[in-house]
């Protein structure tokens, strides 16, 4: 936890000190210590400083008085006005820029590694995978849920403790300059860029800007420090090629493939005999930095895609040279947290709920390991509009009808705007195809209801707003009032 001086605080937000009293055991405010420091003001501690931010709808400054009353030892306000008498304030124009130079600030003074992920899909399962990896070889650290902002971020890296080693942290976006300003509060040693999609494309225009976006990551990179980057994406392998990396910038790549790298990469991590054995991934890893090792792997997952995720946590591993072993064992003890590949039985039908959030790749990925997963018993998925697909929208929805026709899924279950065009990419690939659509998911739950029998399996999958989440929750609902009927 980020202990501060009221000194320290000052020195790295530039703010002004006000109401504070010199005593005999307090004498100056590098003597005025700190335990930590929070936004809210229902989860402030004793001795905390409180950070007042201000947003569309509330205002922090507001909340100074009961922020003291629950155990505030100071304050760090844009307005005096409703500043109570008596405890310290340090008065700075932008509380949300205070934050950040103070995550700044402790991230500096941490003797800790930073590891940052960002990419259009995959950023939390790539996050908690090198987690895993690294978790018996170090005290390492994370972001928690799905604080991938500038707020999020900073408030992670100040609730870290003092002997954290590594600190892994989550870099989300919606537009350009946001990975930058990430990227600079948190000063990282390794980037990850798990791939380049089309998720925020309403808002960039293009895949090429979408890149442009996630490379503002290696803004803040340290000098010589490591960039992952998957091989055999198009997108990043053309920034290579195209000199878009800083030249002091070391690159490994991931493959899930056999590969001959053509451009001799700092280092590198592949899979071969890629095998799955019910709702476990097992393959063989070839990897190098210094030297290159050959290692068998295992992951619990359903996914083909954490490999590749698995292989980056490898490399960070190598990087900071750790046990191999250890880093083996820390890959197999990877969870999904949220709602990412849950398994929820009901009466014998098996729900994945996948439905955290959904773009293109991660909707085909999960429809192929449905099947994959359900055998030779029927294999449902319930969907419904990935969003933020501006001008590729259409297209898109189509092709993930198309893909749950190619993969043979037994039948679709549509809700959303665009679920006529996910209906018509199913039909062109399989007239026959059971493609059935919903102006809500109240009625999809009825229609699962006289549809599933033990055995079944069904997907649950769309964008975070749907909540598609509530669909199994309802659906348990009614088996268990059936059931008591």
């Amino acid at each position: 936890m980020s202990a501060f001086t009221l000194q320290e605080v000052l020195e790295a937000t530039g703010g002004e000190l006000h109401q504070f009293v010199a005593t005999e055991m307090v004498k100056d405010p590098s003597m005025f210590q700190l335990n930590g420091v929070s936004s809210d003001t229902r989860t402030i501690e004793e001795g905390d400083l409180y950070l007042a931010l201000i947003g569309e709808k509330f205002d922090g400054n507001k909340f100074a008085v009961a922020a003291v009353e629950d155990g505030a030892k100071a304050l760090l306000l844009s307005s005096m006005e409703d500043a109570p008498e008596g405890v310290p304030v340090v008065l700075v124009k932008d509380t949300k820029l205070a934050l950040e130079q103070l995550a700044t600030y402790y991230r500096k003074r941490l003797a800790c590694q930073v590891i940052a992920v960002t990419g259009s899909v995959g950023k939390t399962s790539t996050r908690q995978m090198i987690v895993s990896a690294l978790s018996r070889c170090c005290r390492v650290f994370a972001t928690s849920a799905n604080k991938n902002n500038e707020i999020g971020l900073s408030q992670t890296i100040l609730s870290a403790p003092e002997d954290t080693e590594v600190l892994v942290l989550e870099m989300g976006m919606r537009g350009r300059g946001e990975i930058s300003e990430l990227t600079h509060i948190a000063l990282p040693n390794i980037a990850v860029i798990t791939n380049i999609g089309v998720a925020h494309i309403e808002r960039l225009g293009s895949r090429e800007e979408i890149r442009n976006a996630k490379l503002e990551i290696i803004e803040g990179l340290e000098e010589n420090g490591l960039l992952i980057l998957p091989y055999h994406d198009e997108y990043l392998q053309g920034a290579v090629k195209d000199g878009l990396i800083r030249s002091d910038v070391k690159i490994a790549y991931t493959s899930t493939t056999p590969e001959t790298f053509t451009d001799k990469p700092y280092g590198f991590a592949m899979a071969t005999k890629i095998d799955v054995k019910e709702e476990k991934i097992f393959f063989n890893v070839q990897a190098g930095i210094d030297q290159v090792y050959e290692v068998p792997l295992m992951i619990e997952a359903l996914g083909l895609h954490h490999v590749g995720n698995a292989l980056a946590g490898l490399i960070c591993g190598l990087y900071y040279h750790y046990n191999l072993a250890q880093i083996a064992e820390g890959i197999a003890s990877f969870n999904q947290v949220g709602h990412r590949e849950r398994k929820v039985n009901v009466d014998g039908v098996i729900f994945i709920d996948d439905s955290y959030n959904a773009g293109p790749e991660s909707m085909m990925s999960a429809m192929s390991s449905l099947r994959r997963i359900a055998g030779e018993g029927k294999a449902y998925a319930c969907v419904a509009d990935m969003l933020e697909l501006g001008h590729v929208a259409d297209e898109k929805h189509i092709e993930i009808g198309n893909h749950a026709a190619k993969v043979k899924l037994d039948g679709l279950l549509v809700t959303g705007d665009q679920r006529e065009n996910v209906k018509r990419g199913a039909l062109s690939v399989d007239p026959n195809m059971d493609v059935r659509l919903f102006t809500n998911k109240t009625e999809m739950v009825e229609e699962l209801l006289k549809l599933l029998e033990p055995g079944d399996h069904v997907l649950l999958k769309a964008s975070h707003s749907f909540e598609m989440h509530t669909i199994v929750e309802d659906y348990q609902a009614k088996v268990r009032e059936g059931d008591e009927k």
